[in-house]
């Protein structure tokens, strides 16, 4: 029993470092720019990673030789997760608030399932669809009661926040489906890091050393956490999409806006209501769904 939770408490730990991310993240946006944010935490991911690797004695292994579509999904995966997912959440939430972006990231499960189905081919099966429907529901019943903003800044932050869903999902779906093997999950996860620090240092060459004085100590302290996070967050979903399938992997996305939610409450000291607290059961209850019938079946 514990061996098969094992992996899905791997995927909701990463989920819920994303979540750390997107709220700690909003009290940094409106005044620092996400470029800064981006490369800080990076560069901090990759400091708390490279120990682990030498620890893990995978540097003895660096012998693997990629292919060029092995270098593409690399690369797509590394800058779907990174660069692109970041820069669009981080520029969205500068114009909406974090409940809204909660709202619309519930449909990071239905992306996933969409991508899987358009790139590779996936079955949807009745009980992956059930499930999807279930966890569509709580994530909405979290959001509904703070969804708004009728502004066109709130118009503009809710489009880019949407367009961050499909290189996050990108991500998770390559991630299932090209897993490139060959690599070891810690050195994995520092190339799918270090990839973005290429083009995040090759942008920061052209900005005026003007952006960095708005930062103080206590935003360092808590990018350098975020690059903690976010060290984890590739990790653990490493290790964990290898032992799911990939409709397990792609409701385990739907823990992003659940542990959102409970952070936003315990941090930034928003209101958990009893019709949050129903869609957050509704969410486990799709997981443990989908759970049950995958080890029926296995």
């Amino acid at each position: 029993m514990i061996s098969r939770a094992k992996p899905l408490l791997l995927l909701l730990l990463a989920q819920a470092c994303v979540g750390i991310n997107i709220v700690l993240s909003k009290g940094l946006v409106d005044h620092i720019n996400p470029l800064i944010m981006m490369t800080t935490r990076f560069t901090f991911a990759a400091l708390f990673m490279l120990p682990l690797c030498l620890q893990s004695g995978e540097t003895k292994d660096w012998k693997f030789h990629l292919t060029k579509k092995d270098w593409l999904a690399l690369l797509a995966k590394s800058l779907g997760a990174g660069l692109f997912f970041n820069l669009f959440m981080l520029t969205g939430l500068h114009f909406t608030n974090a409940n809204s972006a909660g709202l619309i990231t519930s449909l990071l499960p239905a992306i996933v399932v969409v991508l899987n189905i358009l790139i590779f081919k996936q079955k949807l099966s009745k009980q992956m669809f059930i499930a999807i429907i279930i966890s569509i529901a709580g994530l909405i019943l979290i959001n509904v009661e703070s969804f708004g903003g009728s502004s066109a800044n709130a118009l503009l932050g809710n489009s880019l926040v949407f367009l961050s869903l499909l290189p996050e999902g990108l991500y998770y779906t390559l991630s299932k489906y090209y897993p490139i093997s060959k690599i070891p999950a810690v050195t994995n996860a520092i190339l799918l890091n270090a990839l973005n620090l290429i083009f995040l240092y090759g942008v920061l060459a052209f900005m005026p050393l003007s952006v960095w004085r708005l930062i103080t100590w206590h935003d360092g302290i808590t990018m350098a956490f975020l690059g903690l996070t976010t060290g984890l967050f590739f990790l653990c979903w490493q290790r964990g999409v290898e032992q799911v399938d990939a409709g397990y992997a792609s409701l385990a996305t739907a823990f992003m806006p659940l542990s959102t939610v409970v952070l936003a409450w315990l941090i930034l000291g928003e209101t958990l209501t009893a019709i949050k607290f129903s869609g957050m059961l509704l969410v486990i209850l799709s997981i443990v769904h989908y759970a049950r019938h995958q080890r029926r079946n296995s």
